[in-house]
């Protein structure tokens, strides 16, 4: 049998356990959803067909039908593996186990949430006026300045005054930086490069906004690691992204956003009651 990892044997495993669970049925109704053509019997019991193009699309990403002979085989045989160790754990008592039957139930109801979500929105699709909507609307925020600047950071709002009074003595800043800064850039001059309001943390970004470039912070500016003296170095106009380089991550904001909709109108009309503390081991 070809070589594979465990989690790759528990995730088929798991899969052909439940298909497993409708071998009864298929014998007196001859029909699981599953198709009959097989393309192997194991103990007796069908290998669907679908079952294996299913395989071969998420695993190999191939069809089945551009398969050399060689890869169908080893496909074929992979899967004989994942149903005999499925077999030996339904022989072996290892599904009567709550865990077990906890985990196979819970892998179910997320692969049947992920077709019910990809229905919808194969049914509610993204549009170019939804994707354009959302670019302008966050286009003020993509465009704004970005700046460059150093700092010094000091524990104390006292030690940031005493530095600030040193510049105006004409104390040089980056001398001051790697004399008092107590952080990562003091050894280059509290050197920041340059930021944009995403990369910065906002009491800096909103120090910058209001500082002339050569100038530094006449106030200490406090922030969570503690006080920073700045000295603004440069300052010029952020070039947003383009639409079409923001489209994938817009796209899934917005399928992201639909199905939080779509959720919560499910929620409201269903009949949910909870029952007792369901963080209590039953």
């Amino acid at each position: 049998m070809t070589t594979f990892g465990l989690n790759r044997i528990v995730a088929l495993a798991a899969v052909v356990a439940v298909v497993g669970c409708t071998k009864d049925q298929s014998a007196t109704t001859g029909d699981t959803g599953l198709g009959p053509t097989r393309v192997a019997t194991i103990n007796g019991q069908p290998l669907p067909e679908s079952v294996f193009r299913y395989y071969t699309l998420s695993t190999l990403q191939k069809n089945a039908d551009e398969l050399t002979p060689e890869q169908r085989t080893a496909a074929i045989e992979e899967l004989v593996g994942f149903t005999l160790l499925a077999e030996t754990a339904r022989t072996s008592g290892l599904l009567d186990s709550r865990i077990v039957a906890a985990q196979l139930e819970l892998n179910r109801l997320q692969m049947i949430a992920r077709i019910a979500a990809n229905d919808y929105l194969e049914k509610n699709p993204v549009t170019e006026d939804d994707i354009k909507t959302v670019y302008d609307n966050n286009l003020p925020r993509l465009s704004s300045n970005e700046y460059k600047a150093r700092h010094i950071l000091v524990e104390t709002e006292t030690e940031a005054n005493a530095v600030i009074e040193q510049l105006r003595k004409g104390k040089d800043f980056v001398a001051l930086a790697k004399e008092h800064a107590s952080g990562p850039t003091g050894p280059n001059g509290g050197d920041l490069g340059w930021f944009t309001a995403n990369s910065m943390i906002a009491p800096i970004v909103e120090a910058a906004s209001t500082m002339g470039v050569g100038t530094y912070s006449a106030q200490p500016v406090k922030s969570d690691a503690g006080y920073h003296v700045l000295l603004l170095e440069g300052s010029r106009p952020q070039t947003p992204p383009t639409l079409d380089s923001m489209r994938p991550e817009i796209t899934n904001a917005i399928q992201r956003n639909k199905l939080q909709v779509h959720l919560k109108t499910l929620r409201e009309v269903a009949m949910v009651a909870l029952v007792g503390d369901a963080t209590q081991t039953q």
